[in-house]
């Protein structure tokens, strides 16, 4: 009886350090997950902003799910301060479709030498139900 004891011991010890120099050399790698906002309502959202000598382009585009009955939205374009605040240059306000996709595109001039940010919010009605998406872009004016 004693004896088995040992053998067991023995086999379970070997077992055990067999299993640890297995794991030791064993690497293990993430898949890239990439990270994608859950939405009910809206199926996308783009900002674009360029500038060029001064000329802002601005396009915005907020797509529905299937469903969709109207889309508002808004734009706000706004300066970096040199102390890390923004100041609000524009905004572009009771934006709306009654479809599935709602498009704003303008242009619009600013002073070089600053970055400017442009938010664009819509709110996406499908089913009696209004859901808010915000989405920006930030470029400098050379």
């Amino acid at each position: 009886m004693i004896v088995r004891k040992r053998v067991f011991k023995k086999v379970l010890a070997s077992l055990l350090c067999l299993v640890m120099l297995l794991s030791f050399g064993v690497a293990t790698y993430a898949d890239p997950i990439a990270i994608e906002p859950y939405w009910t309502n809206t199926f996308d959202i783009t900002v674009s902003l360029a500038i060029n000598s001064g000329q802002c382009t601005i396009d915005c585009v907020t797509t529905g799910q299937t469903g969709t009955t109207s889309i508002t939205g808004s734009a706000v374009l706004e300066r970096l301060n040199t102390d890390g605040t923004y100041s609000l240059v524009y905004s572009w306000n009771n934006l709306s479709t009654t479809g599935t996709v709602l498009n704003f595109s303008t242009t619009y001039y600013v002073t070089r030498g600053y970055t400017y940010r442009l938010t664009f919010t819509s709110t996406v009605y499908r089913n009696g139900i209004g859901e808010t998406v915000s989405s920006n872009k930030s470029t400098y004016a050379n």
